[in-house]
C-alpha cells in the first residue's frame, strides 16, 4: 500500500473513531476488499480493550489494512480481539503479552498504542526505534519532558507519528476554531463544559 495513501484514508478514518466503536464485526468483513498482498499494511495493537480497539476497529474501513497482532496483559482481553479479529479480515492476528517481543515482529508495519497513559513515551519510542510507524493515544504521554522525548525520536528514525487528536484535527473543528476567533460571536462571557462517561465502561 502506498504510504501516502495509507496516511490519507487513515486521516479520515480517525475523523470517525467514535462510530467504529459501535460497527459489528459482521458489517465490517462484509465490507472489505480483497487486496493483493504487496498492497497490506500490517497493524498491531497494543492496549486492546479500549481505545486501542477502537481504533484498529476504523483501521479495518481502510483498504489494505490488516491486524497481523495484538498486545495485552489481559489474556482474556486478548482472546476477545483476537476473535473479532479473525471474523473481520478471516484471519488470526498473533498475541503477545510483552510489547517488546510484539516490536520484533517482521510484518508489525504499524502500531496503535491504546494503553494508560504512563506507558505511551516508553512504547511510543521503542516502537519507532524497531522501524514501526505509530499511532499513540492521547493524551501523547504525562509531562512537556516525555513529549520533547517523543518528538526527538520521531525526528531520529524518521517514522510517522500521529496522536490521536482528531477532535483538533479535523476540518468541521478547526472551521469552529475560526469562528470563535473571528468575533462574530461578540464578547463571550460565559463558557459550560461537561464530561461524561460515554461508551467506555469503568476499569476496576
Amino acid at each position: 500500500m502506498k504510504r501516502r495513501r495509507f496516511l490519507r484514508q487513515t486521516s479520515a478514518a480517525a475523523a470517525g473513531m467514535g462510530l467504529a466503536g459501535m460497527l459489528p464485526v459482521e458489517f465490517l468483513a462484509a465490507n472489505r476488499k480483497k487486496i493483493s498482498p504487496n498492497e497490506k499494511l500490517g497493524v498491531a495493537v497494543i492496549g486492546c480493550n479500549g481505545m486501542g480497539w477502537t481504533n484498529m476497529t476504523r483501521h479495518f474501513m481502510v483498504d489494505g489494512v490488516e491486524c497481523v497482532a495484538l498486545c495485552d496483559v489481559d489474556q482474556r482481553v486478548l482472546e476477545k480481539r483476537a476473535a473479532e479479529a479473525q471474523k473481520i479480515q478471516g484471519k488470526a492476528p498473533r498475541l503477545y503479552g510483552d510489547y517488546r517481543k510484539l516490536l520484533e515482529d517482521k510484518d508489525v508495519e504499524a502500531v496503535i498504542i491504546g494503553t494508560p497513559d504512563h506507558w505511551h513515551c516508553l512504547m511510543m519510542v521503542d516502537a519507532v526505534q524497531a522501524g514501526k510507524h505509530v499511532y499513540v493515544e492521547k493524551p501523547i504521554a504525562n509531562s512537556i519532558k516525555e513529549c520533547r522525548i517523543m518528538m526527538a525520536a520521531g525526528k531520529k528514525y524518521g517514522k510517522v507519528v500521529q496522536v490521536g487528536q482528531w477532535q483538533r484535527s479535523g476540518s468541521h473543528y478547526e472551521d469552529a476554531i475560526a469562528y470563535v476567533r473571528s468575533g462574530k460571536l461578540g464578547k463571550i462571557r460565559l463558557v459550560k463544559a461537561w464530561a461524561y462517561q460515554g461508551w467506555m465502561n469503568p476499569v476496576p
